[in-house]
């Protein structure tokens, strides 16, 4: 199975678990938020366009409305956890997989790492080496808008990767998982190790990797 396929239903078991008030890491969003971006995200094309970090644009938030007024959330929570819908283009097939591994596993670990007693998951060698596979093949996009070079040493990998050339670098050294989370934003939680110059660490750690 997928990372995309894990991750989704971890993430249904864990919005049931943790409730719809339940706080994540998105700045404003609630697990009903998070919940409803995914739902619109993959069945509701129209409302798309008005996705942003945190925000929903009004033609997004009316159809974020009417989501939620369609069922309960335990009702959406089960939608989630059933898949795409029967019209949704993540329907087709490897798709799913494709653009959802890293999807579904950032917002679970939104959603997880913003509980007061968070720690860590084992995910797993296997899993590990799938995000790994992600890093190396969305990390440039990742760190595009960095100043100043990156490259990573991810643990249980031989090879560092170059994610972002420069004449400055810093290296970031962890698990996949947590690498991930660092390229993606969520510096208060991802356990890496920053190395480089000072100044150099602090235009990297200043850029914006919001996702």
């Amino acid at each position: 199975m997928s990372i995309a396929h894990d991750e989704r239903a971890g993430l249904a078991a864990d919005l049931s678990r943790l409730g719809p008030d339940a706080p994540t890491l998105c700045k404003g969003w609630t697990a009903r938020d998070l919940l409803t971006h995914l739902l619109l995200r993959e069945n509701d094309p129209l409302a798309v366009p008005g996705m942003a970090v945190n925000v929903f644009d009004a033609v997004t938030q009316a159809r974020a409305d009417r989501l939620e007024a369609s069922g309960s959330f335990e009702n959406l929570v089960a939608r989630f956890a059933h898949g795409p819908g029967r019209f949704s283009v993540f329907r087709i097939p490897g798709l799913d997989s494709a653009a959802n591994s890293m999807e579904y596993f950032i917002r679970h670990e939104d959603l997880l790492r913003a509980q007061p007693d968070w720690r860590p998951r084992e995910l797993g060698h296997r899993t590990e080496l799938r995000l790994a596979d992600i890093i190396r093949k969305y990390g440039r996009a990742l760190a595009r808008r960095s100043p100043v070079g990156v490259r990573v040493e991810m643990t249980g990998q031989t090879d560092p990767v170059t994610l972002h050339p420069g004449d400055r670098i810093v290296t970031l050294v962890g698990k996949p998982s947590e690498v991930i989370l660092l390229l993606t934003g969520r510096t208060s939680v991802a356990q890496v190790d920053v190395l480089g110059e000072p100044a150099t660490i602090a235009a990297f750690m200043r850029s914006d990797r919001s996702l």
